[in-house]
């Protein structure tokens, strides 16, 4: 074993007495079960990351501390309890029947040690690639190193596909269940698009939500930054495709197809990489300063039309800057509880940041346009009745700002994002 493994498990040892020494109840160790003497692989953080997440929002954490070093990532968790036995056997239970659980040792410490299956008269954890004790395998090295890696890796990759597809349906749904939101459509309102129907939203939300998560495990595939936006574009025209044709032509998510398929192929890139979650804007800026070329030939789309008229660049120009109003949007979603009236005030904000080519092309002039997003600056989106006014005011004249709608859904799903895996 290397000096700098000893050293790492003796600042492990180090943090988990220095936390038991405060008087805690119990402290959760949280460890990837990663074979082989490369501990630090992206697959050993996102389940740690993931498991610090699960953890925290089913348990509820008092404290905890992240460590890393050449023995992988940890997380040390204090938490209340009277009951040591009980929180071992449910941790036990995620271990063994969340698919992701089985790559995960969540163990229980107290000032007396930690607690084992044994010690609580459950059998031993079953090997990855057949049905004996994994001791056993480990011990006798029944099975290859590299089998074993390409399992932990396949396990991961179904996990994170499940989970973006996941995220990505409740931020919409987020989104489409929001009431009162300037024309937008809503439950009981089909708002300033008079094509678009509630359940309409909903049926093409279910349609593009597969090549989402296409455009995930293509940015994770290993591929270089500068080929995934040539190879991720036909699956976007993909899903425009089959948007329209459950919706029979109408354009429900044409531009979140977009925007969130940009953040989609960046979330695997980074995450496949092990960069940090501000990384994230960097890469949607590299994948989609190309797409500015756009500019430079014969306007034949409106947004094309739109900065050759009045330089706004929409949605591609928002994406080629890292999306500045989204990163913007996130700070103020992560200091504040995710409320109606937060979301309004986001949507606001978008609104009056962003050059929105829905809203151009609804305003009928670059004047209206431009007096429509002063409107809305000016707008309390705290009072209710105002807002309810506004609202009937852009239904009566057709207003519609989807693209800032579609920036929202993005800056909802990076939310969780980063809660789940940075």
């Amino acid at each position: 074993m290397s000096d700098a493994i000893l050293d790492a498990r003796e600042k492990r040892a180090s943090l988990l007495s220095m936390m038991l020494s405060k008087g805690y109840d119990a402290v959760l160790s949280i460890r990837a079960n990663i074979p082989g003497h490369q501990k630090n692989t992206p697959e050993a953080y996102i389940i740690v990351r993931y498991f610090e997440y699960f953890l925290r929002e089913k348990i509820g954490f008092i404290h905890h501390e992240r460590l890393e070093g050449e023995d992988g990532p940890y997380v040390f968790a204090a938490v209340e309890t009277d009951e040591i036995k009980v929180l071992k056997q449910k941790l036990v239970q995620i271990e063994d029947e969340l698919p992701l659980g089985r790559l995960v040792d969540l163990d229980v410490w107290t000032i007396e040690g930690s607690l084992s299956r044994s010690d609580l008269g459950i059998k031993p954890r079953k090997c990855y690639l057949c049905d004996r004790d994994a001791h056993f395998c480990v011990r006798n090295r029944k099975h290859a190193l590299d089998d074993v890696l390409a399992f932990i890796k396949h396990t991961v990759k179904a996990h994170l596909i499940m989970d973006m597809q996941q995220m990505a349906k409740d931020a919409m749904m987020r989104e489409l269940n929001l009431e009162d939101k300037f024309g937008l459509v809503t439950p009981t309102n089909s708002g300033s698009h008079h094509d678009m129907t509630y359940d309409l939203m909903i049926q093409a939300q279910d349609v593009i939500l597969p090549y989402l998560a296409k455009l995930f495990e293509l940015g994770g595939s290993g591929l270089e930054h500068y080929r995934l936006m040539d190879l991720g574009r036909p699956i976007g025209v993909e899903a425009e495709n089959a948007m329209f044709e459950v919706t029979h032509g109408v354009n429900c998510y044409k531009g979140l197809i977009f925007i969130l398929g940009l953040v989609m192929l960046s979330s695997g890139y980074i995450l496949s990489h092990h960069h940090d979650f501000n990384h994230l804007f960097l890469t949607i800026q590299l994948l989609a300063k190309p797409l500015l070329d756009d500019f430079e030939k014969r306007p034949i789309s409106f947004g094309e039309k739109a900065y050759h008229e009045h330089q706004i660049m929409g949605a591609r120009g928002e994406a080629a800057l890292g999306l500045p109003s989204v990163h913007h949007a996130l700070r103020i979603m992560d200091q504040r509880p995710l409320t109606d009236d937060l979301l309004r005030e986001i949507l606001q904000l978008l609104i009056r940041s962003t050059d929105d080519t829905v809203l151009l092309k609804r305003a009928g002039s670059f004047e209206k346009y431009l007096a429509v997003k002063k409107k809305i600056a000016l707008l309390d989106v705290h009072d209710l009745v105002a807002v309810r006014q506004f609202t009937q005011e852009a239904i009566d004249e057709k207003i519609s700002f989807g693209g800032s709608a579609d920036l929202l859904i993005a800056t909802l799903f990076m939310h969780e994002l980063q809660k789940h895996y940075f």
